[in-house]
């Protein structure tokens, strides 16, 4: 691409800890043939003309180019592992489809894997509808960047590319502040220690030993205006001040303890939550993930009531954060960018035998979101579609578009049976008070 010499753009760069976390789980997704860790993001228009300069400026886009020729070098022994620029000329590619139903993504868009052999770490698709509204659908590994990147991605997509040279700079991470080895070394045994502690058998997961097949199954429930506000009010009477993010989490907890008790094989719930420790409306790089973890851990005590699961949230996550863990684990996470993947492997799912966590939930706020702040008004509505990792083989997934919640819940359908989600939807019914308006892809 011409255009990418007149910008200026890096032959190499440095995976962060978070990438090779995400890279870690590769080893799983290789060992049960199930799941990929990919992310998308549905961008929906009201026409195709709305659609337009978007399209346009993907084909356009150096930086997507970037993206579109870039390989993995993992690395050995105390060399990290890094994505290298090779320009083979692999062309930006966006593949069309017409959908029959008005707001799916068709199967052939959700069963589609990206691996890192793929010629491509970043995909395209566009959809058209009989109603004549389209579907812009951007695919990628989750190593390549998080929900943040993927909003400021999106972004740079919504407006005219820039004539600045040096424009691009900020979309990729700096150069590491190089640490104290003690400090590091000091750091990795309390945090092992930590997360051996909070993430020890048994734990409670809705996971099944045998899966090997992999079916991929979505459902994305729509809240209205009114809908949301009263969720936000809700989650204020049962304790979370600081947004809804700890009763919804609190409430996909419940969730998944329903489910155990009709199995009966209730237990601890213990999951990873990524945490963003950037600053409120703050930017910072689109390539790597720039994103820590915070770890709950729920015996069944915390789970008599949503008001006690918010607050036992609360005050773990208040103690992680007053102790610095985010920035703690993610020093344990880069040193462990020097160690082979195995080893990595090993120390991760000792503690837990195995089990990478009890369900899996992300939540993209108004500050990540919420487009008719941040992108082109030509954005109808935005869905993101979380990975599906298995194990656990269940996600939830919380996001806003114009001051209304989305949840998605993405499954294994030989994870969830039919008659166990429904059950789920009585309970968001209870639990958030309102008539949820579910779509299934």
């Amino acid at each position: 691409m011409k255009a990418m010499s007149t910008y200026q753009f890096p032959s190499k760069v440095f995976l962060s800890g978070a990438d090779c976390f995400h890279l870690m789980l590769e080893i799983n997704s290789k060992k049960y043939q199930t799941g990929n860790n990919v992310i998308r993001i549905v961008l929906h228009f009201n026409n195709e003309d709305s659609a337009l300069p978007i399209l346009a400026n993907i084909r356009l886009s150096p930086l997507i180019y970037w993206f579109c020729n870039i390989h993995l070098v993992k690395g050995f022994w105390f060399q990290k592992p890094h994505w290298k620029f090779v320009d083979r000329g692999n062309k930006i590619e966006i593949k069309e489809h017409v959908s029959v139903a008005n707001t799916d993504v068709p199967t052939e868009i959700l069963d589609r894997k990206i691996t890192l052999d793929n010629k491509s770490q970043i995909e395209f698709d566009l959809i058209r509808y009989p109603s004549q509204k389209v579907a812009i659908v951007i695919s990628w590994h989750h190593i390549v960047m998080d929900a943040r990147g993927s909003r400021l991605l999106t972004a740079h997509l919504s407006n005219p590319l820039p004539s600045d040279p040096s424009f691009f700079t900020d979309f990729f991470p700096g150069k590491a502040k190089r640490g104290s080895l003690i400090e590091y070394i000091r750091n990795m045994y309390e945090v092992k220690h930590f997360i051996e502690d909070s993430s020890r058998a048994p734990i409670a997961t809705v996971s099944q030993p045998g899966i090997t097949k992999r079916n991929f199954k979505i459902q994305t429930i729509h809240f209205t205006n009114q809908e949301t506000e009263r969720i936000d009010k809700t989650a204020k009477k049962n304790g979370a001040h600081f947004g809804a993010n700890a009763f919804l989490l609190a409430c996909c907890a419940h969730l998944v303890n329903e489910i155990n008790k009709i199995r009966r094989s209730v237990g601890t719930i213990w999951l990873p939550v990524p945490y963003d420790g950037r600053k409120r409306g703050g930017h910072g790089p689109i390539v790597t993930n720039c994103i820590s973890f915070l770890f709950y851990r729920l015996p069944q005590s915390d789970l008599t009531s949503l008001k006690k699961t918010v607050a036992s949230i609360n005050e773990q996550m208040s103690d992680q954060i007053k102790s610095d863990w985010p920035k703690k684990f993610n020093m344990l996470l880069d040193m462990m960018r020097y160690f082979p993947l195995r080893l990595h492997y090993f120390l991760s799912n000792r503690p837990s035998k195995g089990v990478v966590s009890s369900f899996l939930y992300t939540s993209a706020g108004e500050d990540t979101w919420d487009t008719n702040k941040l992108l082109t008004d030509a954005i109808e509505d935005v869905l993101i579609i979380p990975p599906l990792v298995f194990p656990p083989g269940l996600t939830f997934s919380f996001s806003r578009h114009n001051n209304t919640l989305r949840m998605n819940i993405v499954y294994c359908s030989n994870i969830l049976k039919e008659a166990e989600l429904d059950v789920m939807h009585q309970f968001i019914n209870r639990f958030l008070e309102s008539t949820v308006h579910v779509e299934n892809s």
